[in-house]
């Protein structure tokens, strides 16, 4: 009997040391060393982090405002610059305008149906202004026709002129198929700041007697 004693005695002991232990840790708790948060309660959503737009930023409209302020006001400098250049540019057109010399040549046919003008040439010194055919009946339409409407420098100008005409032969058989040619020249002085005005006429000599051959 004494030799068992000592052994029930400490297995009394350990299960009380058990027991005390349990009682005193609660049987949910986390590990000692686990971090704990507060855990939100059954049912709520978890909060959102707010969100960050560059844009809603303070100060972000300020920002852009001034941007568009400076944008406005470069275009309206620009807008200013182009309309001093416009301005500068009409003013020397006019002042080259009225200090140059303006010129306005017209023919004028005055020839009678014996004689049909193919071809029109004017040059004004020495460049081509004015060329037309009767291929298309034009010339026979207009018996005054421009021939040239512009600006030239002050001074002696020279006009050149060349006319082409056939013979008609319902009047005048003998002339029928004839082909005359005409050319002359005229000089002008064309004054600063005026137009001038020159009129060509192509007209026959004679009279009835005047041997059209």
């Amino acid at each position: 009997m004494k030799a068992h004693l000592p052994l029930a005695l400490l297995a009394s002991f350990t299960l009380a040391s058990v027991s005390a232990f349990a009682q005193t840790v609660p049987p949910d708790a986390p590990p000692p060393d686990a971090k704990t948060q507060p855990t939100p309660p059954a049912g709520d959503p978890l909060p959102t982090p707010p969100r960050t737009i560059e844009g809603n930023q303070p100060g972000g409209y300020d920002i852009k405002l001034r941007e568009l302020e400076e944008r406005v006001v470069d275009l309206k400098e620009k807008v200013f610059k182009s309309k001093t250049r416009l301005m500068l540019l009409r003013e020397q057109l006019m002042h080259n305008t009225i200090a140059e010399a303006g010129a306005v040549v017209m023919h004028v046919n005055e020839m009678s149906s014996a004689f049909t003008l193919e071809q029109v040439l004017y040059t004004l010194d020495g460049e081509r202004v004015f060329f037309q055919d009767n291929r298309d009946g034009k010339l026979d339409e207009d018996r005054a026709i421009q021939v040239f409407n512009g600006i030239v420098a002050p001074g002696d100008h020279l006009i050149g002129v060349e006319l082409t005409y056939l013979g008609n032969g319902t009047m005048f058989s003998y002339i029928d198929g004839y082909q005359f040619k005409v050319r002359s020249t005229y000089s002008f002085v064309a004054e600063k700041g005026r137009i001038s005005r020159i009129k060509v006429v192509g007209y026959e000599r004679g009279g009835m007697t005047t041997d059209l051959q």
